[in-house]
Order: structure tokens, then C-alpha cells, then sequence
């Protein structure tokens, strides 16, 4: 395992979801929350970034992108303090990856991400690191 991950996808010219994952099911690699939260109105580019940050976490674990793999690495928005938990919050959530349990017994640290979109392009980084003061148990959020 290293400290670090990255990955890019491109999704430039694309018109599916689909489209993205060589071969692979939706329903394969993204849990049915993912689903939930990167359909309904959102941009390919949702997508592209959620699975960037997919595998860039694999990276980070030193497993390989397959749908198995992809499909045990979980990544949504979480609200922060300051958010109102509610329907109408404006403000932006960090994404949050949570680790299936084939994957989860890989890594004893908080995995971090950034994600970073261009016009045809998801990137992203997933880092260990040690938890940190403000970060709330998993249950509390």
C-alpha cells in the first residue's frame, strides 16, 4: 500500500455513464447509493469524478480497477459541521469514501479525497492519513 492515490478519467465526447467503465455494469461498479446520488439531472461529469476517486483509493490500496474492486470503495458527499443537514443546504460536502469489508481490513487510516473536474476531465486524490480532531465517528454524520 503507498500514502497516496491518483487517477484521471476522461469523459469528453462521452454521453453515458456507461460509456466510462470499459465493459463494466453501473449496477457492477457503483453501489446503489452512488447511483442515487450521480443520476437525476447530474452532469457526466459526476460520474467521471465518483469514479476517479474509485480508483484512486484502489491505487492508494495497491488492489486493480476491477468492477469487484470498484463496486467495495463507496464515495458520496458529507455534510460538514456547518451544514444544516438538510435538502436545501448550499454549501459544498467533501466526498467521503467508505471501504467495503474485503477492503476495509487493507488500511488502519482515514482515507482523504480531492476531486478536481476540467470541461473532459475528472481527477482525483486519495491520501492516508491519521483522523483528525474535528473529524466525526462514521455513525454521527
Amino acid at each position: 500500500m503507498s500514502r497516496w492515490g491518483s487517477a484521471v478519467v476522461a469523459f469528453a465526447g462521452l454521453t453515458r455513464p456507461q460509456d466510462l467503465l470499459d465493459g463494466m455494469r453501473l449496477e457492477d461498479v457503483y453501489t446503489p447509493a452512488e447511483r442515487l446520488r450521480s443520476g437525476a439531472g447530474r452532469s457526466l461529469q459526476h460520474w467521471a469524478g465518483r469514479l476517479a476517486a474509485k480508483r484512486a483509493v484502489l491505487r492508494l490500496l495497491g488492489v486493480p480497477p476491477t468492477a469487484e474492486h470498484l463496486a467495495q470503495v463507496e464515495v458520496l458527499p458529507r455534510p460538514t459541521a456547518a451544514c444544516a443537514r438538510t435538502a436545501a443546504c448550499n454549501d459544498g460536502h467533501p466526498p467521503f469514501v467508505r471501504l467495503g469489508p474485503a477492503l476495509a481490513t487493507r488500511i488502519d487510516q482515514r482515507i482523504r479525497l480531492s476531486l478536481s473536474h476540467t470541461s473532459g476531465r475528472a481527477l482525483a486524490m486519495a491520501v492516508a492519513s491519521a483522523g483528525l480532531p474535528e473529524d466525526v465517528p462514521e455513525g454521527d454524520a
